[in-house]
């Protein structure tokens, strides 16, 4: 009983988005009570997933199928509202996807998240990741539903993808259209800055 009470809590802190393709169907609109969190993560040089697929076993579960020929990265964000940790994950390969689209929900009568970090995961393996820390809050005003943080770009240094530098940049016309072209032209993006987070 108890297991299944720690298994219903991380089923409810555990958000699944997909990146929607065109020919799929589109995404619901976030409700009153969510917001979408847009971004890009790229690591430079590109990660060679199939190398990285042989070692997933070794160190960890993957996060999604088990079948290592289907093996590709992902993209997490690890974020938290007032009452409980969030993990979300794009669902899509990373490689193919432009911008992330993370939809997160809020505490009730709250409107911030908190964002912690964005972590690229190498053949979808939980250990086998990068992990960017932002320790930022996101304060989101009403009636606004989709919120663009910036382009992240990680250079590595082989062969063991050692972080040499970070950098963000600003993509927000592309970022804005991308989003458009997922949640219909009805959706308009807002930039809004991550405040940072002091530690106690």
């Amino acid at each position: 009983m108890k297991n299944r009470k720690y298994l219903l809590l991380f089923l409810i802190a555990f958000v699944n988005i997909t990146v929607f393709a065109a020919d799929k169907k589109p995404p619901k609109p976030p409700a009153k009570s969510e917001v979408v969190i847009v971004f890009a993560l790229k690591i430079k040089p590109e990660p060679n997933t199939d190398f990285f697929s042989n070692y997933v076993y070794a160190v960890d579960s993957r996060l999604e199928t088990k079948d290592s020929r289907n093996a590709k990265d992902k993209i997490t964000i690890k974020a938290s509202n007032r009452r409980t940790p969030i993990l979300g994950l794009i669902d899509e390969d990373a490689k193919k996807i432009e911008f992330a689209m993370i939809k997160l929900p809020f505490a009730y009568g709250q409107r911030y998240i908190n964002v912690e970090s964005l972590q690229y995961h190498f053949a979808g393996a939980e250990a086998l990741r990068i992990t960017i820390p932002l320790n930022g809050r996101l304060e989101v005003p009403e009636g606004v539903k989709y919120v663009y943080i910036g382009d992240f770009v990680c250079k590595c240094s082989l062969p063991f993808y050692d972080i040499t530098d970070v950098k963000k940049i600003d993509n927000f016309d592309a970022a804005a259209k991308a989003l458009k072209t997922v949640y219909g032209k009805d959706a308009e993006l807002e930039r809004l800055p991550l405040i940072p987070i002091e530690k106690k």
